[in-house]
Protein backbone atom coordinates (compact mmCIF):
# COMPACT_ATOMS: atom_id res chain seq x y z
CA UNK A 1 0.00 0.00 0.00
CA UNK A 2 2.42 2.32 0.84
CA UNK A 3 4.14 1.26 -2.44
CA UNK A 4 1.39 2.34 -4.42
CA UNK A 5 0.16 5.50 -2.62
CA UNK A 6 4.09 7.04 -2.47
CA UNK A 7 2.96 8.85 -5.15
CA UNK A 8 0.29 10.87 -3.59
CA UNK A 9 1.34 11.11 0.16
CA UNK A 10 5.29 11.44 -0.26
CA UNK A 11 6.06 13.07 -3.22
CA UNK A 12 4.34 16.49 -2.99
CA UNK A 13 6.06 19.19 -1.27
CA UNK A 14 2.63 20.25 0.33
CA UNK A 15 2.40 16.42 2.24
CA UNK A 16 4.84 17.36 5.13
CA UNK A 17 4.34 14.61 7.96
CA UNK A 18 4.92 16.46 10.74
CA UNK A 19 6.70 14.33 12.78
CA UNK A 20 9.89 13.64 10.77
CA UNK A 21 10.92 17.42 11.00
CA UNK A 22 11.90 16.33 14.63
CA UNK A 23 14.08 13.30 13.58
CA UNK A 24 15.83 15.14 10.76
CA UNK A 25 16.82 18.07 13.34
CA UNK A 26 18.09 15.19 15.37
CA UNK A 27 19.80 12.92 12.75
CA UNK A 28 21.44 16.01 11.23
CA UNK A 29 22.68 17.22 14.91
CA UNK A 30 24.11 13.22 15.52
CA UNK A 31 26.53 13.51 12.63
CA UNK A 32 27.13 16.73 13.15
CA UNK A 33 26.34 17.96 9.47
CA UNK A 34 28.54 21.23 8.15
CA UNK A 35 25.08 22.90 8.98
CA UNK A 36 24.54 21.89 12.31
CA UNK A 37 28.07 22.68 13.30
CA UNK A 38 27.45 26.51 12.57
CA UNK A 39 25.44 26.70 15.08
CA UNK A 40 25.40 27.01 18.30
CA UNK A 41 22.75 26.80 21.17
CA UNK A 42 22.90 27.80 25.08
CA UNK A 43 26.40 28.35 26.36
CA UNK A 44 28.09 27.78 23.14
CA UNK A 45 27.18 24.34 23.07
CA UNK A 46 26.63 21.91 19.87
CA UNK A 47 23.19 20.34 19.44
CA UNK A 48 24.23 16.90 20.71
CA UNK A 49 25.55 18.51 23.77
CA UNK A 50 22.16 20.11 24.30
CA UNK A 51 20.40 17.40 23.27
CA UNK A 52 22.12 15.11 25.58
CA UNK A 53 22.20 17.54 28.75
CA UNK A 54 17.86 18.25 28.58
CA UNK A 55 17.28 14.62 28.22
CA UNK A 56 19.38 13.75 31.43
CA UNK A 57 17.48 16.47 33.48
CA UNK A 58 14.16 15.48 31.87
CA UNK A 59 15.52 11.96 33.00
CA UNK A 60 15.96 12.73 36.20
CA UNK A 61 13.25 14.59 36.62
CA UNK A 62 10.22 12.20 35.22
CA UNK A 63 11.67 9.33 38.62
CA UNK A 64 9.15 12.10 40.34
CA UNK A 65 6.27 11.80 38.90
CA UNK A 66 6.09 8.37 37.37
CA UNK A 67 7.82 6.66 40.85
CA UNK A 68 7.98 9.04 43.60
CA UNK A 69 5.03 11.27 43.16
CA UNK A 70 2.36 10.10 41.29
CA UNK A 71 0.07 12.53 42.52
CA UNK A 72 1.78 15.37 40.38
CA UNK A 73 0.62 12.62 37.20
CA UNK A 74 -2.95 13.05 38.46
CA UNK A 75 -3.31 16.68 39.75
CA UNK A 76 -7.05 17.42 40.47
CA UNK A 77 -6.49 20.13 42.28
CA UNK A 78 -10.40 21.05 41.69
CA UNK A 79 -11.41 17.84 43.24
CA UNK A 80 -10.08 18.32 46.39
CA UNK A 81 -12.54 21.02 47.56
CA UNK A 82 -14.86 18.50 48.52
CA UNK A 83 -12.99 15.06 47.16
CA UNK A 84 -15.73 12.79 48.32
CA UNK A 85 -18.58 14.22 46.45
CA UNK A 86 -19.78 12.17 43.50
CA UNK A 87 -19.99 14.79 41.49
CA UNK A 88 -16.83 16.57 41.91
CA UNK A 89 -15.34 13.49 41.49
CA UNK A 90 -17.05 12.63 37.90
CA UNK A 91 -16.85 16.50 36.68
CA UNK A 92 -12.85 16.86 37.78
CA UNK A 93 -11.29 13.71 38.68
CA UNK A 94 -8.45 12.41 35.77
CA UNK A 95 -7.87 9.31 36.76
CA UNK A 96 -9.03 6.39 34.46
CA UNK A 97 -12.67 5.53 34.19
CA UNK A 98 -13.35 8.72 36.97
CA UNK A 99 -14.16 12.14 35.62
CA UNK A 100 -13.82 14.71 33.28
CA UNK A 101 -11.05 16.19 34.57
CA UNK A 102 -12.03 19.73 34.58
CA UNK A 103 -8.97 21.95 34.47
CA UNK A 104 -6.78 19.22 35.79
CA UNK A 105 -3.08 19.76 35.76
CA UNK A 106 -0.54 17.46 35.31
CA UNK A 107 3.69 17.62 35.68
CA UNK A 108 4.35 14.31 33.99
CA UNK A 109 5.78 15.31 30.47
CA UNK A 110 4.48 12.30 29.19
CA UNK A 111 1.15 13.41 29.54
CA UNK A 112 1.77 16.41 27.44
CA UNK A 113 4.67 15.28 24.90
CA UNK A 114 6.67 17.15 22.41
CA UNK A 115 4.25 17.10 19.55
CA UNK A 116 2.83 20.02 21.56
CA UNK A 117 5.45 22.07 20.54
CA UNK A 118 5.60 21.45 16.86
CA UNK A 119 2.20 20.44 15.73
CA UNK A 120 0.61 23.23 13.65
CA UNK A 121 -1.11 25.87 16.12
CA UNK A 122 -4.43 24.84 14.41
CA UNK A 123 -4.30 21.39 14.35
CA UNK A 124 -3.48 21.92 18.15
CA UNK A 125 -6.08 24.62 19.04
CA UNK A 126 -9.09 22.11 16.96
CA UNK A 127 -8.00 19.47 18.67
CA UNK A 128 -8.24 20.68 22.72
CA UNK A 129 -11.21 22.69 21.44
CA UNK A 130 -13.01 19.40 20.95
CA UNK A 131 -11.84 17.97 24.11
CA UNK A 132 -13.07 21.10 26.16
CA UNK A 133 -16.41 21.25 24.19
CA UNK A 134 -16.86 17.19 25.07
CA UNK A 135 -15.74 16.73 28.50
CA UNK A 136 -15.44 20.11 29.97
CA UNK A 137 -19.14 21.66 28.47
CA UNK A 138 -20.84 18.71 26.72
CA UNK A 139 -19.95 16.12 29.58
CA UNK A 140 -21.44 18.32 32.86
CA UNK A 141 -24.44 19.48 31.04
CA UNK A 142 -25.19 15.10 30.72
CA UNK A 143 -24.02 14.12 34.38
CA UNK A 144 -25.50 17.26 36.12
CA UNK A 145 -28.83 16.48 34.30
CA UNK A 146 -28.89 12.80 34.62
CA UNK A 147 -29.66 12.63 30.89
CA UNK A 148 -29.81 9.03 29.44
CA UNK A 149 -29.25 8.16 33.20
CA UNK A 150 -25.54 9.06 33.14
CA UNK A 151 -25.07 8.77 36.49
CA UNK A 152 -26.64 4.86 36.73
CA UNK A 153 -23.13 3.03 35.52
CA UNK A 154 -20.61 4.37 38.65
CA UNK A 155 -18.14 5.44 36.81
CA UNK A 156 -19.14 8.63 34.62
CA UNK A 157 -16.52 7.34 31.53
CA UNK A 158 -16.10 3.77 31.20
CA UNK A 159 -16.15 1.85 27.81
CA UNK A 160 -18.01 -1.35 29.98
CA UNK A 161 -21.77 -2.32 28.87
CA UNK A 162 -23.98 -2.59 31.85
CA UNK A 163 -27.78 -3.44 32.11
CA UNK A 164 -30.46 -1.44 32.58
CA UNK A 165 -30.47 -1.40 36.31
CA UNK A 166 -26.27 -0.02 36.10
CA UNK A 167 -25.37 -3.83 37.02
CA UNK A 168 -22.54 -4.64 35.18
CA UNK A 169 -23.55 -6.50 31.71
CA UNK A 170 -22.03 -10.50 32.20
CA UNK A 171 -21.28 -11.54 28.11
CA UNK A 172 -19.78 -15.03 29.36
CA UNK A 173 -22.74 -16.71 30.07
CA UNK A 174 -24.47 -15.86 26.35
CA UNK A 175 -21.81 -17.33 24.21
CA UNK A 176 -21.38 -20.53 22.93
CA UNK A 177 -18.19 -22.66 22.89
CA UNK A 178 -16.98 -20.58 19.79
CA UNK A 179 -17.72 -17.31 21.22
CA UNK A 180 -20.42 -16.69 19.04
CA UNK A 181 -23.61 -15.02 20.83
CA UNK A 182 -26.47 -17.44 21.59
CA UNK A 183 -29.43 -15.67 20.68
CA UNK A 184 -31.83 -17.02 22.39
CA UNK A 185 -29.78 -16.27 26.11
CA UNK A 186 -29.76 -12.91 25.18
CA UNK A 187 -33.27 -12.40 24.29
CA UNK A 188 -34.26 -14.22 27.68
CA UNK A 189 -32.10 -11.57 28.91
CA UNK A 190 -31.76 -7.80 30.24
CA UNK A 191 -30.74 -5.80 27.12
CA UNK A 192 -26.88 -4.49 27.31
CA UNK A 193 -26.54 -0.78 27.61
CA UNK A 194 -23.66 2.34 28.30
CA UNK A 195 -22.47 5.44 29.42
CA UNK A 196 -24.13 8.03 27.40
CA UNK A 197 -20.62 9.69 26.91
CA UNK A 198 -19.23 6.37 25.32
CA UNK A 199 -21.72 6.12 23.15
CA UNK A 200 -21.27 9.72 22.07
CA UNK A 201 -17.64 8.80 21.69
CA UNK A 202 -19.25 6.50 18.65
CA UNK A 203 -20.98 9.29 16.99
CA UNK A 204 -18.03 11.75 17.42
CA UNK A 205 -15.78 9.32 15.32
CA UNK A 206 -18.52 9.05 12.92
CA UNK A 207 -17.94 12.91 12.58
CA UNK A 208 -14.25 12.86 12.38
CA UNK A 209 -14.09 9.86 9.74
CA UNK A 210 -16.18 12.15 7.45
CA UNK A 211 -15.66 14.77 8.07
CA UNK A 212 -11.75 13.93 7.08
CA UNK A 213 -13.23 12.64 3.72
CA UNK A 214 -15.39 15.60 2.88
CA UNK A 215 -12.58 17.70 4.19
CA UNK A 216 -9.92 16.45 2.01
CA UNK A 217 -12.36 16.48 -0.69
CA UNK A 218 -13.41 19.96 -0.71
CA UNK A 219 -9.97 21.82 0.25
CA UNK A 220 -7.19 19.08 -1.41
CA UNK A 221 -9.02 17.50 -3.42
CA UNK A 222 -7.87 19.08 -6.95
CA UNK A 223 -4.67 18.79 -5.74
CA UNK A 224 -4.88 15.32 -5.00
CA UNK A 225 -6.38 14.76 -8.50
CA UNK A 226 -3.46 17.29 -10.20
CA UNK A 227 -1.05 15.24 -8.81
CA UNK A 228 -2.89 12.06 -10.22
CA UNK A 229 -2.26 12.44 -13.72
CA UNK A 230 1.18 13.97 -13.55
CA UNK A 231 3.61 12.13 -15.07
CA UNK A 232 6.85 11.19 -13.78
CA UNK A 233 8.39 13.54 -15.17
CA UNK A 234 6.37 16.82 -14.08
CA UNK A 235 7.72 20.29 -14.61
CA UNK A 236 6.36 20.43 -10.81
CA UNK A 237 7.87 17.89 -8.99
CA UNK A 238 9.50 18.65 -5.05
CA UNK A 239 12.80 19.50 -5.53
CA UNK A 240 13.59 16.73 -2.47
CA UNK A 241 11.91 14.31 -5.01
CA UNK A 242 14.53 16.14 -8.32
CA UNK A 243 17.42 15.61 -5.62
CA UNK A 244 16.59 11.52 -5.15
CA UNK A 245 16.66 10.75 -9.07
CA UNK A 246 20.05 10.05 -8.78
CA UNK A 247 19.17 6.99 -6.82
CA UNK A 248 17.40 3.73 -8.42
CA UNK A 249 13.47 3.73 -7.70
CA UNK A 250 12.01 0.80 -5.91
CA UNK A 251 10.04 -0.74 -8.63
CA UNK A 252 6.36 -1.34 -7.99
CA UNK A 253 6.84 -5.24 -8.74
CA UNK A 254 8.57 -5.64 -5.07
CA UNK A 255 5.90 -3.90 -3.31
CA UNK A 256 3.50 -5.79 -5.06
CA UNK A 257 4.95 -9.31 -4.58
CA UNK A 258 5.44 -8.34 -1.14
CA UNK A 259 1.68 -7.75 -0.53
CA UNK A 260 0.61 -10.74 -2.64
CA UNK A 261 2.41 -13.15 -0.40
CA UNK A 262 1.66 -11.24 3.22
CA UNK A 263 -2.08 -11.13 1.93
CA UNK A 264 -2.21 -14.80 1.14
CA UNK A 265 -0.47 -15.83 4.95
CA UNK A 266 -2.96 -13.95 6.13
CA UNK A 267 -5.80 -15.90 4.78
CA UNK A 268 -4.29 -18.81 5.61
CA UNK A 269 -4.40 -17.71 9.62
CA UNK A 270 -7.71 -16.88 9.29
CA UNK A 271 -8.64 -20.25 8.04
CA UNK A 272 -6.53 -21.93 9.95
CA UNK A 273 -6.54 -20.47 13.63
CA UNK A 274 -10.35 -20.29 14.29
CA UNK A 275 -10.72 -16.08 14.20
CA UNK A 276 -14.18 -16.38 12.92
CA UNK A 277 -13.17 -14.06 9.84
CA UNK A 278 -13.49 -16.25 6.93
CA UNK A 279 -10.60 -15.48 4.10
CA UNK A 280 -13.27 -13.18 2.07
CA UNK A 281 -14.10 -11.12 5.25
CA UNK A 282 -10.12 -10.24 5.69
CA UNK A 283 -10.28 -9.13 1.83
CA UNK A 284 -13.08 -6.86 2.43
CA UNK A 285 -10.45 -5.60 5.36
CA UNK A 286 -8.16 -4.67 3.26
CA UNK A 287 -10.71 -3.10 0.38
CA UNK A 288 -11.73 -1.04 3.20
CA UNK A 289 -8.18 -0.26 4.35
CA UNK A 290 -7.36 0.87 0.76
CA UNK A 291 -10.28 3.19 0.24
CA UNK A 292 -9.87 5.30 3.07
CA UNK A 293 -5.82 5.49 3.73
CA UNK A 294 -5.35 7.86 0.88
CA UNK A 295 -7.79 10.94 2.52
CA UNK A 296 -6.75 10.13 5.89
CA UNK A 297 -3.23 10.19 4.62
CA UNK A 298 -3.69 13.04 3.39
CA UNK A 299 -4.71 14.98 6.10
CA UNK A 300 -2.34 13.36 8.84
CA UNK A 301 0.45 14.47 6.49
CA UNK A 302 -0.83 18.12 6.45
CA UNK A 303 -2.04 18.42 9.45
CA UNK A 304 -0.20 15.98 11.52
CA UNK A 305 -3.76 14.57 12.92
CA UNK A 306 -6.22 12.03 11.43
CA UNK A 307 -9.35 9.48 12.57
CA UNK A 308 -8.40 6.16 12.72
CA UNK A 309 -10.54 2.84 10.88
CA UNK A 310 -11.69 1.41 13.92
CA UNK A 311 -14.47 2.09 14.84
CA UNK A 312 -15.69 2.31 11.18
CA UNK A 313 -14.58 -1.21 10.83
CA UNK A 314 -15.97 -2.36 13.67
CA UNK A 315 -19.54 -1.48 12.29
CA UNK A 316 -19.01 -2.72 9.08
CA UNK A 317 -17.78 -6.21 10.16
CA UNK A 318 -20.50 -6.01 13.02
CA UNK A 319 -23.39 -6.10 9.98
CA UNK A 320 -21.66 -8.36 8.07
CA UNK A 321 -20.51 -11.20 11.13
CA UNK A 322 -22.89 -10.09 13.48
CA UNK A 323 -22.58 -12.50 16.92
CA UNK A 324 -18.77 -12.82 16.24
CA UNK A 325 -16.90 -11.10 18.21
CA UNK A 326 -13.52 -12.51 17.27
CA UNK A 327 -13.53 -11.85 13.91
CA UNK A 328 -14.50 -8.27 14.91
CA UNK A 329 -11.82 -8.03 16.56
CA UNK A 330 -10.06 -9.85 13.68
CA UNK A 331 -11.59 -7.97 10.96
CA UNK A 332 -10.91 -4.40 12.63
CA UNK A 333 -7.24 -5.33 13.28
CA UNK A 334 -6.46 -6.17 9.55
CA UNK A 335 -8.74 -3.43 8.70
CA UNK A 336 -7.49 -0.64 10.76
CA UNK A 337 -3.66 -1.26 11.40
CA UNK A 338 -3.51 -2.32 7.36
CA UNK A 339 -3.77 1.70 7.57
CA UNK A 340 -2.30 2.53 10.70
CA UNK A 341 1.04 0.58 9.49
CA UNK A 342 0.71 1.98 6.00
CA UNK A 343 0.78 5.39 7.16
CA UNK A 344 4.26 4.73 9.72
CA UNK A 345 5.95 3.62 6.28
CA UNK A 346 5.03 6.41 4.32
CA UNK A 347 6.29 8.42 6.96
CA UNK A 348 9.22 6.87 7.13
CA UNK A 349 9.79 7.07 3.10
CA UNK A 350 8.97 10.91 3.33
CA UNK A 351 11.94 11.01 5.96
CA UNK A 352 14.09 8.87 3.98
CA UNK A 353 13.48 11.57 1.14
CA UNK A 354 14.02 14.74 3.42
CA UNK A 355 17.64 12.38 4.56
CA UNK A 356 18.38 12.01 0.57
CA UNK A 357 18.46 8.10 1.71
CA UNK A 358 18.05 5.77 -1.27
CA UNK A 359 15.06 4.69 -1.91
CA UNK A 360 16.12 0.73 -2.03
CA UNK A 361 18.12 0.99 1.42
CA UNK A 362 14.66 2.49 2.44
CA UNK A 363 12.94 -0.94 1.37
CA UNK A 364 15.38 -3.12 2.63
CA UNK A 365 15.19 -1.15 6.31
CA UNK A 366 11.25 -1.07 6.40
CA UNK A 367 10.79 -4.73 5.26
CA UNK A 368 13.85 -6.14 7.92
CA UNK A 369 12.67 -3.38 10.81
CA UNK A 370 8.60 -4.50 10.32
CA UNK A 371 9.67 -8.53 10.66
CA UNK A 372 12.17 -7.69 13.18
CA UNK A 373 9.93 -4.88 15.09
CA UNK A 374 6.98 -7.39 15.23
CA UNK A 375 8.97 -10.34 17.06
CA UNK A 376 10.22 -7.62 19.85
CA UNK A 377 6.82 -6.33 20.12
CA UNK A 378 5.38 -10.02 20.64
CA UNK A 379 7.86 -10.56 23.35
CA UNK A 380 8.17 -7.15 24.79
CA UNK A 381 3.46 -7.69 25.41
CA UNK A 382 4.48 -10.42 27.15
CA UNK A 383 6.90 -9.24 29.37
CA UNK A 384 4.63 -6.62 30.20
CA UNK A 385 1.12 -8.54 30.40
CA UNK A 386 3.13 -11.26 32.76
CA UNK A 387 4.48 -8.64 35.01
CA UNK A 388 1.56 -6.65 35.55
CA UNK A 389 -1.55 -8.82 34.16
CA UNK A 390 -3.39 -8.40 37.46
CA UNK A 391 -3.58 -4.06 37.18
CA UNK A 392 -4.10 -4.59 33.23
CA UNK A 393 -7.29 -7.12 33.85
CA UNK A 394 -8.77 -5.01 36.74
CA UNK A 395 -8.31 -7.68 39.47
CA UNK A 396 -6.06 -5.54 41.23
CA UNK A 397 -5.77 -1.26 41.13
CA UNK A 398 -2.14 -0.07 40.47
CA UNK A 399 -2.24 2.07 43.68
CA UNK A 400 -0.15 4.68 41.53
CA UNK A 401 -3.34 4.56 38.82
CA UNK A 402 -0.63 4.82 35.95
CA UNK A 403 -0.82 0.65 35.09
CA UNK A 404 -4.79 0.86 34.03
CA UNK A 405 -5.67 -1.61 31.22
CA UNK A 406 -7.67 0.90 29.58
CA UNK A 407 -6.75 0.42 25.79
CA UNK A 408 -7.37 -3.41 26.38
CA UNK A 409 -10.74 -2.91 27.79
CA UNK A 410 -12.03 -0.38 25.38
CA UNK A 411 -10.84 -3.15 22.49
CA UNK A 412 -12.59 -5.81 24.29
CA UNK A 413 -15.66 -3.35 25.05
CA UNK A 414 -16.06 -2.30 21.29
CA UNK A 415 -16.23 -6.20 20.01
CA UNK A 416 -18.80 -7.00 22.26
CA UNK A 417 -20.59 -4.03 21.32
CA UNK A 418 -20.11 -4.51 17.39
CA UNK A 419 -19.44 -8.14 17.58
CA UNK A 420 -20.98 -10.22 19.92
CA UNK A 421 -24.14 -7.80 19.96
CA UNK A 422 -24.02 -6.20 16.67
CA UNK A 423 -25.03 -2.48 15.81
CA UNK A 424 -28.26 -3.69 14.76
CA UNK A 425 -29.06 -4.34 18.59
CA UNK A 426 -27.21 -2.06 20.08
CA UNK A 427 -27.88 1.06 17.33
CA UNK A 428 -30.88 -0.22 15.73
CA UNK A 429 -33.95 1.99 15.19
CA UNK A 430 -35.56 0.93 18.59
CA UNK A 431 -31.89 1.27 20.71
CA UNK A 432 -31.57 4.72 22.85
CA UNK A 433 -28.35 5.04 20.58
CA UNK A 434 -29.73 4.90 17.30
CA UNK A 435 -28.47 8.72 17.25
CA UNK A 436 -24.45 8.20 16.57
CA UNK A 437 -25.59 7.66 12.83
CA UNK A 438 -26.20 11.44 12.55
CA UNK A 439 -22.26 11.70 13.18
CA UNK A 440 -21.90 10.80 9.20
CA UNK A 441 -24.14 13.42 8.02
CA UNK A 442 -22.83 16.39 10.34
CA UNK A 443 -18.90 15.07 9.12
CA UNK A 444 -19.87 15.33 5.19
CA UNK A 445 -22.02 18.39 5.33
CA UNK A 446 -19.62 21.19 7.82
CA UNK A 447 -16.50 20.78 5.03
CA UNK A 448 -18.99 21.54 1.88
CA UNK A 449 -20.58 24.97 4.27
CA UNK A 450 -16.92 25.88 4.95
CA UNK A 451 -15.84 25.29 1.47
CA UNK A 452 -18.95 27.26 0.57
CA UNK A 453 -18.25 30.39 3.04
CA UNK A 454 -14.59 30.44 1.54
CA UNK A 455 -15.19 31.05 -1.95
CA UNK A 456 -17.87 34.30 -0.93
CA UNK A 457 -15.25 35.31 1.62
CA UNK A 458 -11.67 33.98 0.43
CA UNK A 459 -9.62 36.19 2.99
CA UNK A 460 -10.77 34.14 5.21
CA UNK A 461 -8.75 31.26 5.74
CA UNK A 462 -11.87 28.48 6.75
CA UNK A 463 -9.79 25.33 5.89
CA UNK A 464 -7.82 25.52 9.45
CA UNK A 465 -11.16 25.03 11.07
CA UNK A 466 -10.90 21.34 10.72
CA UNK A 467 -14.03 19.29 11.90
CA UNK A 468 -12.57 15.96 11.46
CA UNK A 469 -9.76 16.79 14.19
CA UNK A 470 -12.53 18.30 16.14
CA UNK A 471 -14.72 15.55 16.31
CA UNK A 472 -11.13 13.69 17.12
CA UNK A 473 -10.75 15.76 20.33
CA UNK A 474 -14.22 14.84 21.37
CA UNK A 475 -13.36 11.39 21.37
CA UNK A 476 -10.05 11.43 22.63
CA UNK A 477 -10.70 9.66 25.92
CA UNK A 478 -13.22 6.81 25.24
CA UNK A 479 -12.12 5.48 28.57
CA UNK A 480 -11.42 8.44 30.71
CA UNK A 481 -8.15 9.25 32.27
CA UNK A 482 -7.85 12.85 30.69
CA UNK A 483 -4.71 13.89 32.23
CA UNK A 484 -2.62 16.84 30.66
CA UNK A 485 -5.35 18.86 28.45
CA UNK A 486 -5.12 21.93 30.24
CA UNK A 487 -0.51 22.14 30.39
CA UNK A 488 -0.82 20.96 26.73
CA UNK A 489 -3.17 23.97 25.36
CA UNK A 490 -0.76 26.44 27.85
CA UNK A 491 2.35 25.47 26.26
CA UNK A 492 0.32 24.68 22.74
CA UNK A 493 -0.42 28.76 23.12
CA UNK A 494 2.94 29.75 24.71
CA UNK A 495 5.32 28.19 22.05
CA UNK A 496 3.23 27.56 18.63
CA UNK A 497 1.59 31.18 19.08
CA UNK A 498 3.54 33.39 20.98
CA UNK A 499 7.77 31.95 20.86
CA UNK A 500 6.45 31.18 17.20
CA UNK A 501 5.07 34.82 16.20
CA UNK A 502 7.41 37.02 18.07
CA UNK A 503 10.52 35.13 18.64
CA UNK A 504 10.77 32.70 15.16
CA UNK A 505 14.65 32.67 15.34
CA UNK A 506 14.49 30.98 19.18
CA UNK A 507 11.69 28.98 18.07
CA UNK A 508 13.63 27.88 14.66
CA UNK A 509 16.66 27.16 16.64
CA UNK A 510 15.26 25.26 19.71
CA UNK A 511 11.51 23.37 19.09
CA UNK A 512 12.97 20.01 17.44
CA UNK A 513 15.93 19.36 19.31
CA UNK A 514 14.14 20.38 22.81
CA UNK A 515 11.02 18.48 21.60
CA UNK A 516 13.26 15.24 20.83
CA UNK A 517 15.29 15.79 24.06
CA UNK A 518 12.68 16.22 26.60
CA UNK A 519 10.68 12.93 24.84
CA UNK A 520 13.89 10.62 24.78
CA UNK A 521 14.36 11.48 28.51
CA UNK A 522 11.18 11.02 29.62
CA UNK A 523 10.90 7.98 27.45
CA UNK A 524 14.23 6.43 29.00
CA UNK A 525 12.57 6.89 32.57
CA UNK A 526 9.73 4.77 31.59
CA UNK A 527 11.65 1.85 30.28
CA UNK A 528 14.36 1.89 33.51
CA UNK A 529 11.57 2.09 35.56
CA UNK A 530 9.45 -0.87 34.14
CA UNK A 531 12.98 -3.04 34.19
CA UNK A 532 14.95 -2.01 37.42
CA UNK A 533 12.22 -0.79 39.40
CA UNK A 534 8.25 -2.10 38.65
CA UNK A 535 9.48 -5.82 38.07
CA UNK A 536 9.71 -5.56 33.85
CA UNK A 537 12.69 -8.64 34.06
CA UNK A 538 11.53 -10.22 37.43
CA UNK A 539 9.03 -9.66 40.25
CA UNK A 540 11.45 -10.13 42.43
CA UNK A 541 12.69 -6.21 41.42
CA UNK A 542 9.67 -4.49 42.12
CA UNK A 543 10.44 -1.74 44.27
CA UNK A 544 7.20 0.28 45.69
CA UNK A 545 8.57 4.00 46.63
CA UNK A 546 7.41 4.60 50.67
CA UNK A 547 3.96 6.06 51.21
CA UNK A 548 3.90 9.37 51.83
CA UNK A 549 1.53 12.67 50.59
CA UNK A 550 2.08 12.49 46.87
CA UNK A 551 2.13 9.21 46.89
CA UNK A 552 -0.42 7.89 49.30
CA UNK A 553 -0.74 3.71 49.25
CA UNK A 554 -1.07 1.33 52.06
CA UNK A 555 -2.01 -2.06 52.22
CA UNK A 556 -5.85 -0.93 51.47
CA UNK A 557 -4.53 0.36 48.16
CA UNK A 558 -5.24 4.15 48.24
CA UNK A 559 -7.86 4.63 50.92
CA UNK A 560 -9.55 6.54 51.95
CA UNK A 561 -9.48 7.62 48.54
CA UNK A 562 -10.71 6.03 45.51
CA UNK A 563 -7.27 6.75 43.40
CA UNK A 564 -3.88 7.93 44.21
CA UNK A 565 -5.55 11.67 43.05
CA UNK A 566 -6.89 11.85 46.47
CA UNK A 567 -10.43 12.13 45.17
CA UNK A 568 -13.21 9.73 45.21
CA UNK A 569 -14.85 7.38 47.66
CA UNK A 570 -15.55 3.37 46.86
CA UNK A 571 -18.56 2.70 45.10
CA UNK A 572 -19.92 1.15 48.03
CA UNK A 573 -19.27 3.88 50.31
CA UNK A 574 -21.37 6.09 48.24
CA UNK A 575 -24.45 3.74 47.83
CA UNK A 576 -24.44 3.28 51.39
CA UNK A 577 -23.88 6.88 52.40
CA UNK A 578 -20.54 6.06 54.90
CA UNK A 579 -17.95 8.42 53.22
CA UNK A 580 -14.90 8.79 55.26
CA UNK A 581 -13.61 11.68 56.96
CA UNK A 582 -10.83 13.62 54.96
CA UNK A 583 -7.57 12.91 56.48
CA UNK A 584 -5.65 16.02 57.67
Amino acid sequence: MAGVLRRYLVYPAEMVWWSNLVQVVFYNAIHNTDEFKAKKMFRGWSYMKYFWIVCGAMFIYEFIPQYMAPLLVFFDWLCWLSPFDYNYWALFSSTSGGGAGILSLSFDWTAIGGATMWLPLATQLSSYGGVVLSYWIIFPIIWMNNIFNAKLYGRPLTSGLYTLDGKPFKIGPLLNEDYSVNEEKYLAGKPATMTPMYALVFMYSFIALAGCMSHIACFHGADIWKTWKQTVNSADEDVHVKMMKVYPEVPQLWYAAFYVVMVGLSCMVCEVYGLQLPWWGLLVALALSWVLTLPIGAMLAITGASPGLNVITELVCGFIFPGKPIANMAFKCYGYMAMYQCHGLLADLKLGLYMKIPPRSMFTAQLWGSIIGAVFNYLTMHVIINARRSWLDGTEQDPSGLWTGVSPQIFWGSALIYGALGPVKMFGPSSYYNFIYWGFLIGAVVPVIQWGLSKKFPNVKWSRFNIAIVAGGMSAYPGGQPIGVLPSIILCLVWQFWVFRYRKDFWSKYTFILSAALDTGAAFTGLFLFIFLQGGISPTLNFDFPSWFLNHHDEDGNAPYKSVNRCGAYQNQWESGTLPTPPK
